[in-house]
């Protein structure tokens, strides 16, 4: 069941579609949302050290067959929207060797603003304010200081908790603070080495996980289970 968007709830989870896009009149609206879907995954590689090349250049690893999976398409169709966004120039593909996905480049036009973005740009209300800035509400501007701040507060102590931080090789095992905290302090030695191995496999298989918290936490005790403490229990005249 949906529910109305309030003031104090959280957004759920979403990424920017790229207003250029729009004007992309030769690609095809699966063409247009994998880009954004590349886009998305190159934000986490910009925020995490490793993933630019020699001249300073974000890439991604991103197989074909989770990207179809992400999108439910066809990996046909997912091949076609990429042969698509490299003849507009929005990416390029590199190969790494027999067995292993290809590193993504992600490009995009020297001019933002673009006729369809200017058209918008004039439409805005303060309801629908330009990108970079905070939308301000009625209710906002009719509180007093103090209680914008705890309004503020709670939004972001809300927020801060479905917050997930990419993790892994592949930077596509994500993990809440909460969730890589209790990680830590449970399974201190082998938390790392499964994070590792679920970004492999995920990468490898093409395989996705619901809650990827859990599904380290199942692969540890399946292979490491929990020694069995037996308890015994005698009465006043017997002997263990």
């Amino acid at each position: 069941m949906t529910r109305f968007l309030t003031q104090d709830c959280p957004i759920p989870p979403y990424m920017a579609f790229p207003r250029f896009l729009l004007d992309q009149v030769n690609l095809s609206e699966t063409a247009k949302i994998l880009y954004t879907l590349l886009l998305d995954r190159a934000r986490l590689s910009q925020k995490n050290d490793g993933w630019t090349d020699g001249q300073g250049h974000v890439f991604i690893f991103y197989p074909i067959r989770s990207l179809s999976e992400a999108m439910h398409k066809s990996e046909m169709s997912i091949k076609t929207a990429l042969t698509a966004l490299e003849k507009e120039d929005l990416i390029v593909r590199k190969r790494q060797g027999a067995g292993l996905p290809n590193r993504i480049y992600i490009k995009f036009p020297p001019a933002f603003m673009t006729q369809t973005e200017r058209t918008l740009s004039f439409r805005q209300t303060e309801n629908c304010p330009a990108d970079g800035q905070d939308p301000v509400s009625v209710t906002d501007r009719n509180l007093s200081g103090s209680n914008k701040e705890k309004i503020n507060i709670k939004r972001a102590n809300t927020e801060s908790k479905d917050v997930r931080t990419a993790s892994g090789s592949y930077q596509n095992v994500f993990l809440s603070v909460e969730e890589l905290t209790a990680l830590q302090n449970d399974v201190p030695q082998y938390y790392r080495e499964y994070i590792e191995k679920l970004s492999g496999y995920m990468a490898s298989s093409g395989k996705q996980y619901t809650n990827h918290a859990a599904t380290i936490r199942s692969w540890i005790l399946r292979d490491h289970p929990a020694p069995v403490r037996r308890i015994y229990e005698c009465k006043e005249d017997e002997s263990l």
